[in-house]
């Protein structure tokens, strides 16, 4: 595996190149973490002219299926070379967008997620506090996740993954194809309950700056990226 700035830098230089390349204009700045089993890439300044064109004719939700579409295209060379920099074999891909912030995510996940990883606890967050309120507003959307868990990338960086939390009606329009449909509904109901309706922000006595979500809805999988905003100095 190479160091982590090297593969900080090859895995920034080919995101750019490549929304350069299929979008017409890349981000303004890269942000890329390896922490093993994840590769987190943030975006920002991320917004093509034709974009903007729609999203000023209030055309979001086509801007969103658009980019949806182009990276579950791109989503196998994507994987690739997430594996090829970290040296680790990358099997899965979740991404989402602000696009009001012009900014998103991508979350790489590695063929070894499975094993054991340790994550040293960076807050001052009661950890079995912060635990159930992902799991309080997960229960308020759908059901209690038979696994969730937390994990601290950095400290401003929080990724949460939660497994087994569909219930029996979104099993059933998964089935019959609205997975995508589902999600756009999914989406600003699971932000509200985790920021508005759990002790989530006020336990984390920190601003919060974004949260991404996406689902690998066949396996019954989430991830949760909290964007944290500095710790403020007395």
């Amino acid at each position: 595996m190479q160091n982590s700035k090297t593969m900080q830098s090859e895995i920034g230089g080919y995101i750019s190149t490549l929304i350069r390349e299929h979008f017409g204009k890349g981000p303004t700045s890269v942000f890329v973490i390896v922490k093993p089993p994840f590769v987190i890439v943030h975006l920002r300044g991320f917004l093509s002219p034709t974009e903007k064109i729609l999203l000023q004719k209030n055309e979001f939700r086509r801007v969103m299926e658009i980019r949806h579409l182009l990276i579950e295209e791109l989503k196998p060379d994507i994987c690739d070379a997430f594996s090829r920099a970290s040296g680790e074999k990358v099997e899965s891909l979740y991404s989402d967008w602000h696009l009001e912030n012009q900014t998103g995510i991508l979350i790489g996940v590695m063929e070894s997620h499975h094993e054991a990883v340790e994550f040293d606890w960076q807050s001052d967050a009661a950890q079995e506090a912060l635990h159930e309120s992902v799991v309080e507003a997960s229960r308020k959307a759908e059901k209690k996740p038979e696994s969730t868990k937390l994990f601290w990338l950095n400290d401003r960086t929080l990724l949460i993954e939660r497994k087994g939390f569909l219930v029996e009606i979104e099993r059933e329009l998964i089935r019959h194809g609205l997975g995508d449909e589902l999600k756009q509904v999914k989406r600003p109901l699971e932000k509200r309950l985790l920021l508005k309706e759990t002790q989530f922000p006020d336990l984390l006595n920190r601003d919060i700056r974004e949260i991404f979500l996406d689902w690998e809805l066949p396996k019954d999988l989430s991830y949760i990226l909290v964007l944290l905003e500095p710790t403020k100095l007395p």
